[in-house]
């Protein structure tokens, strides 16, 4: 007897929990009000979503324009290096064609004047047309 009542109150104690709670129904006007803090949330989140996204192409426009001001300062720093004159630096035989990497750039920034760049001839020209786009 003394082994049977509690292995009775461990069963009747696990019939009782395992009985699912029925769920009470919210009022109409206790769903509503909620329904109004949503519609809120949503209209929040929808103005947020639209300022990360025009962030977004805001960031990748300047990333674009950083890649390309890049290479056209690189390939106008390989001409200043090719016509200084300094051993080493000469014009290779079989130069790379790279010309339009600072077209590029002219367009999508559109900046006038157009930047020049002059093969083989050491001059700092180029660059202050580089560094104009900045003023």
């Amino acid at each position: 007897m003394r082994r049977a009542l509690p292995a009775l109150f461990a069963i009747a104690l696990a019939l009782a929990l395992s009985v699912p709670a029925t769920a009470a129904t919210p009022s109409v006007k206790r769903m509503a009000a909620q329904i109004r803090v949503l519609q809120r949330q949503v209209k929040t989140l929808q103005k947020q979503v639209k300022k990360d996204h025009t962030t977004l192409l805001q960031t990748e426009a300047v990333a674009v324009v950083a890649l390309l001001y890049g290479g056209c300062n690189s390939a106008v720093t390989a001409d200043a290096l090719a016509g200084s004159g300094i051993a080493g630096y000469a014009a290779p035989p079989n130069p790379v064609n790279d010309y339009q990497t600072c077209s590029q750039l002219q367009t999508i920034t559109r900046i006038t004047p157009p930047i020049v760049r002059q093969p083989n001839t050491a001059t700092v020209n180029v660059f202050q047309e580089l560094l104009g786009i900045f003023k």
